[in-house]
């Protein structure tokens, strides 16, 4: 099935809410529709990321949402800077394929924000090192947050005064000698502008990863 897409005035993306449990849970699944007259098929992408139904009568019957204006400006701005790393030249009308595993992964961060629920950080992270270590952070560029279990890479994904929202790309162990809990990859945590750090004291920012960053 073609994978490659052009974005030029429409932007056919659909989100699915599929149900996955008695407890109230969504699966969330990208749906790219054609219009009737395209001989090709619709083609359904599926996240890591469950959705909380606001009520009963969601929990139990399948949704189909558009895209927001938010869900597409993240998108962009993830495209573009991942677009910028490999010095290509930022464009309104831009041709992705959505068999890249970077493109999937950059799909999986917008569902995240646009259904997820936000953690709170208090006792997930350490205080950075120092001031020089803060980073000056952009709605849909990578960072890293330092947390209890090292530095882990992540998205930002909303920037309000003080505080900032990200989507973490990595799974952070809990450990309390009890029992171990993991906060996991395309989950939300809600942390000060100030704890956010540059994305290379992470692993994941390496030349050859293909991922959007500053």
């Amino acid at each position: 099935m073609p994978s490659m897409i052009d974005f030029e005035s429409e932007f056919p993306f659909l989100w699915r809410l599929s149900p996955e449990s008695s407890e109230g849970f969504c699966a969330v699944s990208m749906v790219v529709a054609y219009e009737e007259n395209d001989q090709r098929q619709d083609l359904t992408i599926e996240t890591s990321v469950q959705s909380l139904a606001s009520d009963t009568s969601r929990a139990e019957t399948e949704e189909t949402l558009e895209w927001n204006d938010d869900d597409i400006s993240l998108f962009l701005k993830m495209v573009n800077y991942r677009r910028q790393r490999s010095n290509l030249p930022i464009s309104d009308n831009v041709r992705i394929d959505l068999a890249d595993p970077a493109i999937i992964e950059i799909i999986n961060v917008v569902a995240a924000a646009g259904f997820g629920t936000a953690y709170a950080s208090n006792g997930l992270l350490i205080d950075p090192i120092s001031k020089y270590s803060s980073f000056h952070c952009h709605v849909g560029g990578r960072a890293a947050l330092n947390t209890v279990g090292g530095y882990k890479a992540c998205v930002v994904v909303d920037v309000d005064d003080d505080d900032a929202v990200c989507v973490l790309l990595e799974d952070i162990e809990i450990d309390d000698e009890e029992n171990i809990e993991q906060i996991r990859r395309h989950d939300l945590l809600l942390v000060k502008r100030n704890d956010i750090v540059h994305p290379g004291f992470t692993s994941l920012d390496q030349p050859t990863q293909k991922f959007p960053s500053h």
